[in-house]
């Protein structure tokens, strides 16, 4: 961490070499970057975010819909063929004693096509399949929706925690400026030590109002992923500074392979699966039936007329569609092989993430900022009786800001890892938590 000092320093000194702006831009500026009101005061809290995610998310509707198509389906895949009724006349409009219709024969007949080697059933497993596909592919959705405005609501919250820094700084730059041009009047300082204070707080409006910005942008990402067309919602309520240990590698392992990524890959390996059996079903031909009347002329007479038929399978035994279905198989598996390494190594870099995050949260709050804090008294204290000059002063001032912000990077960075885990673990861990993972780091 010592390296956060040695760049607070050199970026202290860079800053002294910035040239002198207006006075009068500061009033500007910050007026501008005042955020406009929004619509609903009410605070908003991480759970009623996810609520409304799952509510109002455009893209789960979407999915719900693919489940119901899928549903559908699978009534479809099980129906039989439809009977097929023909009308056949024969004999007419000849010659000689055809001439006209009174040798006409006409046949009345209906034909049934009967699926050989369990076609129906199979079509309608592999149809079963394709939904939970659907419901594997609205679990993954969910869980990135979930996640994803996990992440969200953190950046703003912890957006909301720098910008209130910023403006505390800005308001100490002000005061600072204020005393100095009282001990100019006094004759105990030099005129141009207002123009290094005058620098740091440009420097700190300009930060807060960049962090302004930084702000509206990320409360827009949220309301996009809560289904809102803009931003009409309060701040945003909780506190990022509650921590609990990380939970365990071996706990989190355990739910790896139910994961919604794997889960997915499974039931696609099972669905090519029933791909490959319909398709060796396939190989036997469907037999049609043809039961049906015929009415004679002139005789009158009526008489029945019943047909079987079958394609010989001497050319196409579909053997072609067979080895790419076998093929596609072999494929799934592969994929399903590596999307367990990938899963697991994706789990282990978030928790890894958290663990790494929570002990520069850690280092920063019991030792960085306090001393910090401690170097910039002293500093000040010391300026005063006149053993420090000024630019000691902003470069212990500046290291201050640096390490708050470096806090507040650790703490999005510790939720960020831990909405990661969230949403690669999904359903089975907030079922075991009774909610998202990075919920239980946020009082509300």
């Amino acid at each position: 961490m010592s390296v956060l000092f040695r760049r607070a320093l050199v970026s202290a000194h860079a800053a002294m070499c910035i040239l002198a702006l207006l006075p009068g831009l500061s009033l500007a500026l910050s007026q501008d970057s005042k955020p406009s009101d929004p619509v609903d005061s009410r605070p908003l809290t991480l759970q009623a975010a996810l609520a409304e995610t799952l509510l109002h998310s455009p893209n789960l509707q979407a999915y719900s819909l693919e489940i119901r198509a899928r549903e559908a389906e699978v009534l479809q895949a099980g129906l039989r063929p439809n009977p097929l009724l023909s009308l056949e006349v024969e004999n007419l409009l000849g010659s000689g004693e055809f001439t006209g219709t009174d040798a006409a024969e006409t046949t009345l007949s209906l034909t049934q096509t009967i699926e050989l080697g369990g076609k129906r059933s199979l079509r309608r497993e592999l149809a079963k399949t394709e939904q939970l596909l659907a419901r594997n592919d609205y679990s993954i959705a969910e869980a990135d929706a979930l996640a994803a405005t996990s992440a969200d609501f953190v950046a703003v919250l912890v957006t909301q925690r720098r910008l209130e820094l910023m403006n505390h700084l800005v308001e100490l730059a002000r005061q600072v400026e204020d005393n100095l041009r009282e001990r100019i009047a006094a004759g105990k300082a030099a005129e141009t030590e207002v123009l290094r204070i005058f620098i740091q707080r440009r420097e700190l409006e300009a930060a807060r109002d960049k962090t302004g910005r930084e702000l509206s942008a990320a409360r827009e990402k949220l309301a996009a992923g809560l289904g809102r067309q803009r931003a009409d919602f309060g701040a945003v309520a909780g506190d990022p500074t509650i921590l609990v240990a990380p939970p365990s590698l071996e706990q989190i392992e355990k739910l790896v392979e139910s994961s919604p990524l794997l889960r997915r890959r499974a039931a696609e390996s099972e669905r090519r699966q029933k791909v490959v059996r319909l398709e060796q079903a396939r190989r036997y031909s469907d037999l049609d039936i043809e039961v049906g009347a015929r009415y004679l002329r002139p005789e009158e007479d009526v008489a029945l007329v019943v047909g079987v038929s079958v394609p010989l399978p001497l050319f196409d035994r579909n053997q072609g569609n067979i080895a790419a279905a076998r093929q596609r198989l072999a494929q799934a598996r592969d994929e399903e092989r590596d999307a367990l390494l990938q899963t697991r190594a994706a789990v282990f870099a978030a928790w890894q993430g958290m663990q790494s995050a929570r002990e520069d949260i850690g280092a920063l709050t019991r030792d960085i900022l306090p001393a910090a804090g401690k170097a910039l008294e002293a500093m000040e204290y010391g300026y005063h009786a006149g053993k420090f000059s000024l630019l000691d002063v902003l470069d212990a001032q500046r290291t201050l800001v640096e390490a708050r912000g470096a806090h507040l990077d650790a703490l999005a960075s510790f939720h960020g890892a831990a909405a990661e885990l969230d949403r690669l673990l999904g359903p089975e861990w907030r079922a075991l938590n009774d909610k998202p993972l990075t919920s239980v780091f946020i009082e509300e």
